[in-house]
C-alpha cells in the first residue's frame, strides 16, 4: 500500500461521514446534485473512465460528494475509481455564467488486484452552479494529474419535495 494504511483511509472515511451526518440541519434550504462524467487521469497507468456522482450542498458554499467511475487502464483490464471529495464553491448562487470551486478528499482506484489510496485536490469552474443544472470541467491531482468534464442536475429541498 502506498502512504497511508487501510485502517488510516477507514478512519478518514468515517470522519468524513460523521462529518456529513453532524452537518447543520438545513435539508429544506440544502442543494442535492446528481452528475454523469468522464475522467482521465494521466499516471502510471494511464486511467480513463465515465462515471456517475451524487451531491450535497449545503445553503452557505459547501459540497459533500461521492463519484464512481469504470474504465480501462493502461496495460488493459478495467479499473474503477471512488472519490469522496468536499467543495468550496464561490459563487454557489450564481444563475448565469460560471464560477469557480476547489476542494480535497480522498480517490480509491481499484484495477489489477489491487486497491490504491490517495489524497484528492481539484478546481474547477461550473456552469450556471444556481441554476437546474449546468457543465462542469475540473482539474487537479489524485493518483496523477486528473481531468474531468460532466454535467451536474440540481434539485433543490428535501428529497421527495
Amino acid at each position: 500500500m502506498s502512504w497511508c494504511s487501510k485502517r488510516r483511509l477507514l478512519a478518514a472515511a468515517a470522519a468524513a461521514v460523521v462529518v456529513a451526518a453532524a452537518a447543520e440541519p438545513a435539508a429544506a434550504q440544502g442543494v442535492r446534485e446528481v452528475d454523469v462524467h468522464v475522467l482521465g487521469v494521466v499516471s502510471r497507468p494511464l486511467f480513463g473512465g465515465a462515471g456517475v456522482g451524487y451531491a450535497w450542498r449545503d445553503a452557505r458554499r459547501t459540497r459533500l460528494l461521492g463519484a464512481l467511475a469504470l474504465g480501462p487502464v493502461g496495460g488493459g483490464g478495467v479499473a474503477g475509481r471512488a472519490d469522496l471529495a468536499w467543495n468550496f464553491l464561490l459563487d454557489p448562487a450564481e444563475r448565469a455564467g460560471s464560477a469557480v470551486y476547489g476542494g480535497g478528499g480522498l480517490t480509491v482506484q481499484a484495477g489489477a488486484g489491487r486497491i490504491t489510496p490517495y489524497l484528492l485536490l481539484v478546481i474547477g469552474v461550473e456552469n450556471h452552479p444556481g441554476g437546474r443544472g449546468g457543465s462542469y470541467v475540473e482539474l487537479g491531482v489524485g493518483g496523477g494529474v486528473r481531468a474531468a468534464i460532466g454535467y451536474r442536475w440540481r434539485k433543490r429541498g428535501a428529497p421527495g419535495r
